[in-house]
Parts: C-alpha cells; structure tokens; sequence
C-alpha cells in the first residue's frame, strides 16, 4: 500500500491533494427504525477487515513520516444505510459484504423479532464509521 502511495505521489500535480476515503473497523449497531425512533439490536462485527484497516493507516502514516505527503485534515463521519426489511439486509450482507461483515445470530434473532412487532413502518439501518483525511502533496 505504501508504493501505491508513492506512486500517487509521483503523479500527482504539485501541491495537490490525496483523499484518504474509507470504512473504519468498528462495531456498529443493527438499528430497527419506526415513526417513533430507533432502537439498536446489537452490534453487528466489522471485524473482517481490520488487517486492510491496520495496513491503510500504517500506509498513510509512513508517507507522512517519509515527507511524502503532510496530513491537513482528518475527521470521521457517520455513512448509513437502509433496507426495508430485515431480511433484506441479511440477503445484502450475504451477497455482497460476507467476508467484510459478522451478523451475530443472536442480533439478527432480535432484529427479526423487533421488526416484526413494529410491522410495515419499520425499517433498518446500519451507519458505518468513514474516516476523510486530506493530505497535501509535498
């Protein structure tokens, strides 16, 4: 990763601007939406990737402490996303994020039954953590 970022730095214009965009590895709530809040049915494990997530930060900071690149900006912000039914976010997890994503049995067990005693106003969400750092080319 940090040849990648070497190269960046190779063909980036002078003082330009890399964008660290990307999913931090953290636990997250199941959250069952209705018209009256949210209510979480526990965490569900980002946990699978946290060796990208290790390597990624470790890239970023070795070319700073090289003199690549000097960090500007960092923040963290909150993305979510939505599903219409629990099942629906299950089927998602399965075909698309199984190797990012540990459902544990026992939070979509009371997903299922949160969602079901809510009815059709229900919805779900899961809001992962991004981190946003910008660093100038130096």
């Amino acid at each position: 990763m940090v040849h990648a970022l070497e190269e960046a730095w190779r063909v980036l214009v002078s003082r330009g601007i890399l964008v660290d965009l990307r999913p931090l590895c953290i636990d997250i709530p199941l959250e069952i939406l209705s018209p009256a809040g949210s209510e979480s049915a526990g965490l569900v494990d980002m946990s699978p990737d946290i060796d990208k997530d290790i390597a990624a930060e470790a890239a970023t900071q070795a070319v700073v402490r090289d003199g690549y690149y000097k960090e500007l900006k960092r923040e963290t912000f909150d993305f979510a996303y939505y599903w219409n039914t629990v099942r629906e976010f299950k089927a998602d997890l399965d075909e698309r994020w199984k190797d990012e994503v540990i459902l544990p049995a026992d939070v979509l067990k009371r997903a299922l039954a949160m969602y079901k005693k809510l009815g059709d106003t229900a919805r779900v969400r899961i809001r992962i953590r991004m981190l946003l750092a910008k660093f100038a080319k130096l």
